[in-house]
């Protein structure tokens, strides 16, 4: 009960907000999986493996890329906060902005650490989704999550096609007919 506050407006019971914050994370590996358990039991059942392997690698690595532009943009908030901390000639925190009678200045780091806050909260859970993803990946397939990557050359091989190709562009340039008369 110590947990919870009684919110006046509404007439009931909340939980604080960094208790659901946890809660929601506690909950939210459990959820995907039995999500991703539904959502692929008809192919599961039929044995048809391969989709759900393309399916659950697209997936991933769409998750992959949304926690790397949501850490760019969490990265991109600190800085600003860091910045903006120091605009006054010292590290400054909320708390000393408002004490300092410096209410704009405090009002623009309490928005920027509301939303770092949320974009941590935000990246914590993709982090737990994208678990999820590729543990429900490995035990439904049957083998490790690797990521797709095209079949490049090696950098080696056409650097030397490269040197080749120069070679004899040197050597015969002057009898290829010219593209623009």
């Amino acid at each position: 009960m110590r947990d919870q506050i009684l919110d006046p407006q509404k007439g009931n019971i909340t939980m604080k907000t960094n208790d659901k914050l946890t809660n929601i994370q506690a909950r939210k590996r459990d959820a995907v999986m039995t999500a991703l358990a539904v959502e692929y039991k008809p192919e599961i059942e039929f044995d048809d493996l391969f989709n759900v392997e393309v399916d659950l690698s697209s997936a991933i690595a769409r998750t992959d890329y949304r926690i790397k532009s949501l850490q760019s943009k969490l990265d991109e908030v600190s800085q600003r906060l860091a910045k903006l901390a120091d605009a006054n000639g010292s590290r400054i925190n909320t708390e000393k902005a408002f004490m300092q009678s410096l209410e704009v200045l405090g009002n623009q780091l309490q928005r920027l650490d509301d939303l770092k806050a949320k974009y941590t909260h935000s990246l914590e859970l993709l982090t737990i989704k994208r678990s999820a993803l590729v543990d429900f990946f490995a035990k439904t397939i049957g083998k490790a999550y690797v990521p797709y990557s095209s079949k490049a050359r090696p950098a080696e091989k056409s650097a030397e096609q490269r040197q080749l190709a120069l070679q004899w562009l040197q050597q015969n340039g002057y009898k290829l007919d010219p593209v623009i008369k």
